[in-house]
């Protein structure tokens, strides 16, 4: 007997909303998500943290101050110290000493480099942006109060006095070099007070981390700086100045944050139109990125720019609740952020194949000195986002296997996903009153199944969504099975194949054929990644 059970969303308030923008959705904290031990996501996080705690991450090598990015270093590695430790719900082994002697590196000023004002290097403030990433991240963790004296002293006294100047940031494509760039990124030029990167537009990437500390510092001062930067950015023809791609991918997270913040339509609006320009311009047939818009040869991927276009694809999503970006999410995780994580649990950098060269390789085996690091970011941030609640409505964006245990609340969730078609879902409390479940209905599966204790369950669409509605009590347990389908689409004018979320290309040298000779992009820490002569053909 089918169970009669109405399907649909949720209207009803869950829980008061953190930020000014409403009722909008909202994830739990990463302590209140388990990700389930023996998952793939699981192996991925502690393999990356076990990474972070190699001696290239501990004091003294992290506080080594850098002369090209400083702040960079120290910063990466504090923020995806503190992140992967919060997933894993670990504590982290060498950070309560690197912070405890990061201060005495500090100029006096307060901050860590030269002084060059009244000139502005965009290089020591993004460096700084992910120092003040770093320090309001472990503050929102730990809540240690004598992290705050460092968040200000960067705040006042490095990206303060430059207001007014960001404003004339140079974003004529003359003033910047279009030739070099190494994968560190170095000063090439100096015009107009303006001391300048080949990471074109890295100034911005410091502004996503006074963003962060806005939020921390609570400091109404901040605000007219911060906006003085987010206008400048809007100004920059992103192609024309062939800005580099994880520049303006941190921007666009640093605008996601401040739009949450201020619930300010304009910024939600601008983020969407540039991910356009990203999606259309910036990323490669993979899911990946090229490292600057409009130079499609002698370029590389950065898992940094992955990293944030995932924590951007989800924002938007979030925000808008446009399926499109929630899909978007799940093709960066499986394709671009799978391949270029190491068997080390590091992350390095590949080449960006074209219909003239359809060959994926790598080009930096691991790129220790920043996307290890941010890795150390986005593993977490995946975890992070496998829960999520809107009113009485709970969502589970993406399928990974992980225990929610919220006040009033405990949920699991069992999957293979995607080697197996299936997903189970065990309501163990339920005191918080949910009464909708909901679950992407992915565009590559099809074949639906529902089932609520044992019975079927009628299915609709959400907005991209299954919606189980039911007051759920202890016990009750959700099923939901479906089948992978192959697809391909339209890249370029070249066809890209996939089975479910992950690409399918052919290894070099197999010899199987037909549908045998495919395999997934993505790969779990694959050793022979990194083997001699190693590619993938991912263009047919």
């Amino acid at each position: 007997m089918k169970a009669r059970i109405i399907l649909g969303a949720a209207a009803v308030l869950f829980a008061a909303c953190s930020t000014k923008t409403g009722n909008v959705l909202q994830t739990f904290p990463m302590e209140n998500i388990t990700v389930s031990e023996g998952s793939a996501l699981a192996g991925r996080l502690t393999r990356n943290k076990q990474r972070l705690e190699d001696p290239l991450y501990q004091p003294d090598m992290a506080i080594a101050d850098s002369k090209d990015w400083p702040g960079d270093y120290v910063g990466r590695t504090i923020l995806g110290t503190t992140l992967s430790s919060r997933a894993l719900h670990a504590e982290p082994a060498y950070l309560a000493e690197i912070l405890r002697r990061l201060p005495e590196s500090f100029n006096e000023k307060g901050y860590l480099g030269e002084d060059f004002f009244p000139a502005i290097n965009e290089q020591q403030l993004s460096g700084h942006g992910w120092l003040l990433r770093g320090l309001c991240e472990y503050y929102k963790w730990k809540g240690e109060k004598d992290i705050l004296p460092l968040i200000r002293s960067i705040t006042e006294n490095l990206f303060l006095p430059g207001a007014g100047k960001y404003g004339q940031y140079p974003i004529d494509p003359g003033m910047h070099s279009n030739e070099g760039g190494e994968a560190s990124g170095s000063i090439n030029s100096s015009t107009q007070g303006w001391i300048l990167s080949t990471d074109v537009g890295c100034l911005f990437i410091g502004m996503a981390g006074l963003v962060d500390a806005y939020e921390v510092l609570g400091d109404k001062a901040l605000r007219p700086v911060i906006e003085e930067m987010l206008g400048r950015f809007l100004q920059i023809d992103l192609t024309g100045i062939q800005m580099q791609t994880h520049a303006t991918l941190s921007a666009l997270r640093g605008m996601m944050k401040y739009y949450s913040l201020t619930g300010e339509d304009k910024w939600l609006q601008e983020a969407v139109r540039r991910w356009d320009i990203y999606e259309k311009e910036g990323m490669t047939c993979t899911y990946a990125n090229y490292n600057w818009f409009a130079r499609m040869t002698d370029t590389w991927t950065e898992p940094c720019a992955v990293v944030d276009s995932y924590i951007v694809a989800f924002e938007l999503w979030k925000a808008t609740m446009d399926p499109h970006y929630r899909d978007m999410a799940e093709l960066i995780y499986y394709n671009a952020l799978s391949h270029g994580q190491r068997d080390n649990g590091g992350f390095g950098c590949d080449n960006c194949p074209s219909p003239e060269d359809p060959f994926l390789r790598v080009v930096i085996p691991e790129a220790t000195w920043c996307c290890t690091m941010r890795g150390g970011e986005g593993l977490p941030r995946v975890a992070e986002s496998t829960w999520a609640k809107k009113g009485s409505s709970l969502y589970a964006p993406f399928f990974f296997a992980s225990t929610l245990d919220a006040p009033g609340l405990n949920v699991m969730e069992n999957t293979g996903y995607p080697g197996k078609s299936s997903v189970r879902f065990t309501f163990n409390d339920n005191a918080a009153g949910v009464d909708c479940l909901l679950v992407p209905r992915l565009p590559w599966a099809d074949n639906w199944k529902v089932t609520l204790n044992g019975e079927d369950v009628e299915m609709s669409d959400e907005n991209g969504f299954i919606a189980i509605r039911k007051a759920f009590i202890t016990g009750d347990v959700v099923k939901i099975t479906f089948r992978l389908v192959r697809t391909s689409d339209n890249w370029k004018g070249s066809k890209r194949y996939y089975l479910g979320p992950q690409m399918q290309c052919t290894v070099a040298g197999s010899k199987k054929t037909g549908l045998k000779a495919f395999k997934p992009v993505g790969h779990y820490m694959d050793p022979a990644v990194l083997s001699e002569g190693y590619s993938r053909r991912v263009l047919f």
